[in-house]
């Protein structure tokens, strides 16, 4: 008998025979959906429209958080006629109500450590650990509840596991849904990895500054000789002056006047004009250490991902 536990349990049977599914990808937020998710979507599964590196549904998404279900029909008959399998991932427990709008769903549940998971929250977002442990435990504590229930096909993951063993987990993953497609596999397998830098590194469209929610911004990336990132407020219509700050001194100043249609993209009261981008020469390069800020000259405030929030490079 093989004692090997790979962290991969199929309960209530596969769904390799069901000739039409929604499969449903759930798991606390920063636990492990996103990878999930992404291999699902890489073996050929349609996982939504505008799919970022969190291969996330924006469509639906967006229907959860505002509660509306009658768009929310409107897009799964719409997926249902258009493709025999597909599915979405989804992080929140709001989605208890809404299991009758899918089509023979199953389920793939996603479970991590839970420090790790809460974790990655803290990193991300600037929250508190504590708080965020226990988020993460009621998230578990209801996807639990759901399978305790449910008479679906389900495919419990253990994240560190799939890290671990991503051979069985593609394996698995595959006969539990009744993909046969050899050629993807070394792809998909090559695809799983812990917090890839796309990942730690992505934009964040909904940071606020202030509480009046008048400012808003975020650094996006911070490397030896350049730091982007994109501000704007939303009473002000000229781009912001911005300054850059390492170990106390300020090294450079630049005005946030690049193209970012992804942040207009994003909600409509922004703007596309709101990019910027610090390019430093010797002997202002950041190393390894320093600290370094990002602000709107004349505010007091740093904007989300500084100071060194954001992991430095030295090459």
């Amino acid at each position: 008998m093989d004692k090997k536990n790979s962290g991969l349990i199929i309960l209530n049977g596969d769904c390799a025979a069901m000739p039409y599914k929604t499969v449903i990808v759930l798991g606390a937020a920063r636990g492990g959906t996103s990878m999930t998710a992404g291999t699902l979507a890489k073996l050929g599964i349609y996982m939504g429209d505008d799919l970022s590196v969190l291969y996330e549904d924006s469509a639906l998404n967006a229907c959860v958080k505002e509660k509306d279900k009658r768009r929310a029909k409107t897009i799964v008959k719409e997926r249902n006629d258009k493709y025999a399998v597909w599915g979405v991932k989804q992080n929140s427990v709001r989605l208890w109500s809404w299991l009758r709008l899918f089509r023979e769903p199953v389920y793939v549940v996603v479970f991590r450590d839970i420090l790790a998971t809460a974790n990655r929250r803290v990193i991300a977002l600037e929250r508190t650990l504590f708080v965020e442990m226990l988020l993460a435990i009621g998230q578990n504590l209801f996807f639990l509840i759901l399978l305790s229930f449910t008479k679906r096909p389900v495919l419990a993951i253990s994240y560190e596991k799939a890290l671990l063993y991503p051979e069985d987990f593609v394996s698995t993953v595959c006969r539990f849904l009744g993909i046969d497609d050899s050629e993807k596999y070394s792809e998909v397998i090559e695809f799983i990895q812990p917090s890839p830098s796309a990942y730690r590194n992505r934009k964040r469209i909904s940071l606020q500054l202030d509480k009046s929610a008048r400012w808003f911004g975020c650094v996006d990336e911070i490397e030896a000789t350049k730091v982007t990132g994109w501000a704007l407020s939303i009473v002000e219509k000229k781009p912001l002056a911005m300054e850059l700050i390492v170990g106390g001194v300020r090294v450079a100043t630049t005005l946030a006047d690049l193209p970012r249609p992804d942040v207009l993209q994003a909600d409509k009261r922004f703007t596309a004009i709101c990019g910027f981008e610090f390019q430093l020469s010797e002997p202002q390069t950041i190393k390894a250490g320093h600290r370094v800020e990002v602000k709107i000259a004349r505010l007091a405030f740093n904007l989300p991902h500084s100071p060194t929030i954001i992991p430095l490079t030295t090459e």
